[in-house]
């Protein structure tokens, strides 16, 4: 798997410490001899070369066995903490190895059971949009869902210029995508894809 940089680019946020699950998430049995990551990694295979996974260092060994290390990204150290830390850090990664295209689709290592029209649906609606937005994410029975969405690059430089602000950080997603400008687009998910989408935390959800 060659990265490009015209295919959508996907970060894996596998970064977590899996502590309800009791281990690393992404190699959680699934299926017949398959497990989160590789289960995730079959739909987007179908969607794009431009796969990466966002981990800690400790985890490297372990993924490097399914994808080449040029595609696994480290955490940056930067003042903020959770997904938002690995979003950043991917951002950096690929700007700095000239990477970058429009936006970075992001998609949490727990939720094996995504259906490929979900995933694409997003991509459908950048394609076909008239007017710039700042990302495109699901807004499920439970509110805005951050961790499988659109983040467009410019919207990514000004969190990350913000960085070196003073004050207090916002780690919420949910609070920093809403105050987006211009406003992001916000698709009411299916609600017969609603059980496929859920994250995964402890192996009782399986």
């Amino acid at each position: 798997m060659i990265p490009t940089t015209t295919d959508p680019t996907f970060i894996l946020l596998a970064g977590g410490q899996s502590v309800r699950m009791g281990e690393d998430k992404g190699f959680v049995p699934i299926g017949n001899n398959s497990h989160f990551l590789g289960q995730i990694l079959e739909k987007l295979n179908h969607l794009s070369r431009s796969i990466y996974v966002s981990l800690r260092i400790e985890q490297v060994d372990s993924y490097s066995k399914y994808i080449q290390r040029s595609a696994l990204i480290l955490d940056q150290d930067l003042p903020v903490e959770g997904p938002l830390k690995g979003i950043l850090s991917s951002y950096f990664y690929l700007k700095e190895n000239n990477l970058l295209n429009d936006f970075i689709y992001v998609l949490p290592i727990d939720i094996p059971y995504i259906e490929e029209k979900t995933i694409q649906r997003l991509l459908d609606t950048f394609q076909k949009k008239t007017e710039p937005v700042s990302g495109i994410f699901y807004e499920s029975m439970t509110g805005l869902e951050p961790l499988c969405g659109i983040y467009t690059t410019q919207s990514l430089s000004l969190w990350t210029t913000s960085l070196s602000l003073p004050g207090k950080q916002e780690f919420s997603l949910q609070k920093r995508i809403r105050s987006l400008d211009p406003k992001p687009i916000l698709i009411k998910l299916p609600s017969e894809e609603e059980i496929n989408f859920k994250n995964i935390n402890s192996k009782n959800e399986l």
